[in-house]
């Protein structure tokens, strides 16, 4: 599990220490009483249907991942729900505005990147836009689900089989 590399406090600018707390070391400021947890960092990934049993996937522009096809997704930011998240990130990498239908499941996933990462995922269908690649996607095609490529990441099948019914 990648730990949390921070040296220097983020509110106040101090070296910071470590500390031994509910049986795990963390990083501490001393000056401002601060303890730093490794927690996970959310994000969220969209299944989008056509209705005519048509995928919407992104090929990834960078890492993790890069080159490969993928979901929609991305980072929750400051202050959005996961649901405007999904929406943000759907908009973002294919010009497609989406309404959600329905939430899949939550998913763990160890990056090498990012370290752990929680993924919420949901189903949306499409109100809105024109599909083209923007964001960090090359580009984003629609696919036929029986012809979909292999994904980038192992948990995103997981998540089409649960819409799409098929493995």
């Amino acid at each position: 599990m990648k730990q949390i590399n921070i040296k220097y406090c983020t509110k106040c600018g101090s070296l910071l220490t470590q500390m031994e707390e509910e049986g795990k070391v963390r990083k501490y400021c001393e000056n401002c009483q601060t303890t730093y947890y490794d927690n996970p960092l959310p994000s969220v990934a969209v299944v989008v249907s056509d209705g005519n049993d048509r995928i919407v996937l992104v090929k990834r522009k960078s890492e993790p991942g890069k080159g490969k096809w993928s979901l929609p997704g991305g980072f929750i930011n400051n202050g959005e729900s996961a649901i405007q998240a999904a929406l943000r990130e759907l908009e973002e990498e294919t010009g497609l505005k989406g309404i959600v239908n329905n939430f899949i499941k939550i998913f763990n996933h160890e990056s090498d990147l990012y370290g752990h990462v929680i993924i919420i995922t949901y189903e949306a269908g499409i109100i809105g836009g024109e599909l083209r690649a923007g964001d960090d996607a090359e580009r984003a095609e629609y696919f036929n689900i029986a012809d979909m490529p292999p994904l980038a990441f192992p948990f995103q099948q997981e998540a089409v089989e649960q819409v799409f019914g098929c493995s």
